[in-house]
């Protein structure tokens, strides 16, 4: 470990003693239950949807297209395709899992069409996301990808592109509104500054912006993460595209 590392290694104990709760793994849990069906939207490689828990019998569809997911061990089954065209029957799934892959979308609103149709009435799409008004997102959007892998030298390459096209809580409001999704809870949170950690000046920096945003909804805007709990009340028939 070098010694920048070391500091930060600190100051993370000194102001993160208590371990960040998972928002969406903690709405997850909530809602599934022996016999749940689950989609794993983007369900990658490794750890993305948890089995973790009292849930012997649900079933969980992961779907990605990188064909490395088929390595993913938390899936019952995989499939290689695109999210805007889903090899599924309308209301398949009673839950659909989606972490980090609403910023990848280069179409979301066909995206969240699919979503709609694959949800059973009553099933409910669970997303986690960046907010393109954090500092974190910007600079991803201004950077060019060779700086991130400066930046994170021992960080796997991301297998899709980034687009940012729905990554704010009116774009999701639209995106849901428009596919027949009700939304019971929209937030946004700032958590452990993860992108500074290689500079502990940054990093510590990050602490207090941390600190800030968190201590005042006025500053709700800014926070880096946006989480989606978003249910079908009834199968649409026709929707407005944006």
């Amino acid at each position: 470990m070098s010694h920048e590392q070391s500091i930060t290694s600190k100051l993370i104990r000194r102001y993160y003693r208590e371990t960040q709760s998972d928002i969406l793994y903690t709405a997850f849990c909530s809602y599934v239950k022996p016999g749940t069906k689950v989609l794993d939207a983007g369900c990658g490689y490794t750890l993305s949807c948890s089995r973790e828990g009292p849930w012997p019998d649900i079933y969980i569809v992961g779907v990605d297209q990188d064909p490395a997911a088929h390595s993913n061990p938390f899936c019952n089954e995989t499939l290689i395709c695109d999210l805007k065209t889903l090899p599924f029957a309308d209301a398949t799934f009673d839950l659909i899992h989606c972490r980090w892959v609403i910023e990848h979308l280069e179409d979301p609103l066909s995206v969240f069409y699919e979503f709609a149709r694959v949800l059973k009435p009553g099933g409910h799409l669970l997303a986690l996301t960046s907010n393109i008004y954090h500092y974190a997102t910007i600079a991803a959007k201004l950077t060019p990808y060779w700086f991130h892998r400066r930046w994170w030298p021992g960080r796997p390459l991301e297998p899709c592109p980034t687009y940012f096209r729905a990554n704010s809580p009116r774009g999701l409001r639209r995106l849901c509104a428009n596919v027949g999704l009700n939304i019971r809870r929209l937030e946004l949170n700032e958590g452990l500054p993860v992108y500074l950690v290689r500079c502990w000046p940054a990093f510590l920096g990050g602490v207090l912006y941390e600190r800030i945003v968190n201590s005042t909804r006025v500053l709700e805007c800014i926070r880096h993460t946006i989480f989606l709990d978003a249910f079908m009340k009834s199968k649409h028939t026709h929707h407005n595209k944006l």
